[in-house]
């Protein structure tokens, strides 16, 4: 079993459409629940004026049948508001608070529309369909975030994975289900095609709203990502027109580089040994937020290893103190390393702004800053940054 516990992307304001979605929902069970068990009316009356049902249909039921969940069965209601509040947040952030209403009720329209029309006999209550729209508008919004994820499978643990990995693979489940339905399977009462055509609204609708420039770009989204991708084969291809490349450090030594590549095997693996435990010892730093100790380690590393590169948030952390302590070459190398190894980095735009200021300013070396000033020009900077970003540009002209 795999259960959500949150994403790397936190909300910038609080999400109030959200916490009361999730509130209606809530009470709206109860209300079902104590009535039941204390008599004051039937659970059933209320899900047959309020469910979607294609032999009963009445236009608010397409409404009306998302604020619905069976009394009887907790979990659908606690999964369905786990999901809507860890990826909801996030989206409502994107959308604004009307827009991620109005977005909220049509996934959940059109998901019920799919129901009905592909199993008419089969009524439908609950969230998942409008769920599923925010799940598919968050992979369109934020493909390069992570999801923290209980694992519950002969062992228990929490692991972080790609929010691409984690929805796609909810997402298949959800196709094999439906399959499996049609094709005369085991019976469920998951209404799987709700749950697909609400990713595929909210996937779609929200590249729409991208694309259409009523929803901002921002370095997070999937328009954003291939951009990047695109940009980094461009730089691949510059750099294969210079001697060392786009990448090449300001402190590199090539020839020591590669007379460190034809080391002899037994050499190389000592080599490679001291640099995998040099690295372990910098990440234990970080963690215990010991990070100038950190920094002259990575440091010293480098000197020994200029390929050598940490993981994408230690190799972020141990680059922005070097920088700190005025050990530019170094910071240099450690940025250029982060956004060779790590081109999806959240930050990449700030680092490449960054890195164009140190090897304009401090470096020296207006050249190899010129090409990291425009790309992160071309970024979506903030203000403050987009003024910084033209005066660099201006410096390299002048």
């Amino acid at each position: 079993m795999f259960i959500p516990l949150g994403t790397d992307r936190p909300a910038r304001r609080r999400p109030r459409v959200t916490e009361a979605l999730i509130i209606i929902n809530l009470i709206i069970y109860l209300c079902m629940l104590v009535g039941e068990y204390g008599r004051v009316f039937d659970q059933r009356e209320v899900i047959n004026i309020g469910h979607l049902w294609a032999r009963q249909f009445h236009i608010w039921q397409l409404i009306t049948y998302q604020f619905l969940h069976s009394p009887n069965d907790i979990f659908h209601i606690a999964f369905n508001m786990l999901f809507l509040w860890i990826f909801g947040g996030a989206v409502e952030d994107r959308l604004g608070r009307g827009g991620f209403l109005a977005f909220y009720l049509m996934g959940g329209m059109m998901a019920g529309w799919a129901h009905v029309s592909l199993e008419p006999d089969a009524p439908v209550i609950g969230a998942s369909g409008s769920i599923a729209g925010l799940t598919g508008a968050f992979l369109a919004l934020f493909p390069r975030s992570r999801i923290k994820v209980l694992i519950i499978f002969f062992f228990l643990g929490v692991i972080q994975i790609p929010s691409m990995w984690f929805i796609g693979f909810v997402f298949m489940l959800d196709i094999l289900n439906q399959v499996s339905s049609i094709l005369g399977g085991s019976e469920s009462n998951i209404a799987y095609a709700a749950h697909i055509a609400g990713y595929i609204f909210g996937f779609s609708l929200s590249l729409v709203l991208l694309a259409t420039g009523i929803v901002k770009r921002e370095e997070f989204d999937l328009f954003y990502l291939m951009k990047q991708a695109k940009r980094r084969a461009e730089f691949r291809a510059a750099s294969r027109q210079q001697v060392g490349g786009l990448y090449e450090s300001a402190s590199a030594n090539t020839s020591k580089t590669l007379a460190k590549s034809e080391l002899a095997p037994n050499k190389q693996t000592e080599v490679q040994k001291q640099t995998m435990e040099a690295r372990a010892n910098i990440s234990r730093l970080v963690q215990n937020h010991q990070l100038s100790e950190a920094a002259e380690a990575y440091s010293a590393l480098l000197n020994e290893t200029p390929e050598a590169v940490l993981s994408e948030p230690v190799q972020l952390d141990v680059a922005n103190q070097l920088y700190t302590q005025q050990n530019y070459s170094h910071a240099a190398l450690a940025y250029e390393l982060l956004l060779h190894h790590y081109p999806r980095c959240s930050r990449s735009i700030e680092v490449q702004l960054l890195l164009g200021i140190i090897l304009l300013r401090q470096l020296k070396q207006p050249d190899r800053a010129q090409p990291f000033i425009k790309a992160a020009l071309s970024g979506h900077l903030d203000p403050e940054q987009k003024q910084l970003a033209e005066d660099l540009m201006r410096e390299l002209e002048t």
